[in-house]
């Protein structure tokens, strides 16, 4: 029951981290050809700012999209989906406090609470992940 509900988690955070990524480049990619067409952004810089804003967005979905792959190992208790996962929520809980340490703005603690939460099953329960 424990691997089921981690990987009940794993779906639920993953899905949400897709769409944080996918309204990430919406928004962000939006606001630079706005703030280039008012010239507060110069019009040479809008192409690799958007490649830039792109690839931070696909930084987002694809762990999110590892996560949803894994699920089904994971219900399965899986040592590999287990260790997968975990990386991805340590990525998310590394990356959210370094952010907010360089920029201290709430909302980018989503991203440690979103790791937080995929990681907590994953090491309370570590034991019950023991098929390889």
């Amino acid at each position: 029951m424990k691997p089921r509900i981690a990987s009940i988690i794993a779906v639920v955070a993953g899905a949400l981290l897709c769409v944080i990524g996918i309204l990430h480049d919406v928004v962000n990619i939006r606001w630079l050809f706005r703030a280039a067409a008012r010239g507060t952004v110069a019009e040479q810089y809008v192409p690799q700012l958007a490649v830039n804003i792109a690839f931070a967005g696909i930084a987002i979905a694809m762990p999110g999209v590892l996560l949803m792959l894994v699920a089904r190992d994971l219900a399965r208790g899986k040592r590999l989906a287990a260790r997968l996962a975990l990386a991805s929520g340590l990525f998310f809980v590394a990356g959210g406090v370094a952010g907010y340490v360089w920029q201290p703005i709430p909302s980018v603690l989503i991203f440690a609470l979103l790791g937080a939460l995929v990681c907590a099953p994953l090491l309370l329960w570590r034991a019950d992940f023991r098929i390889d």
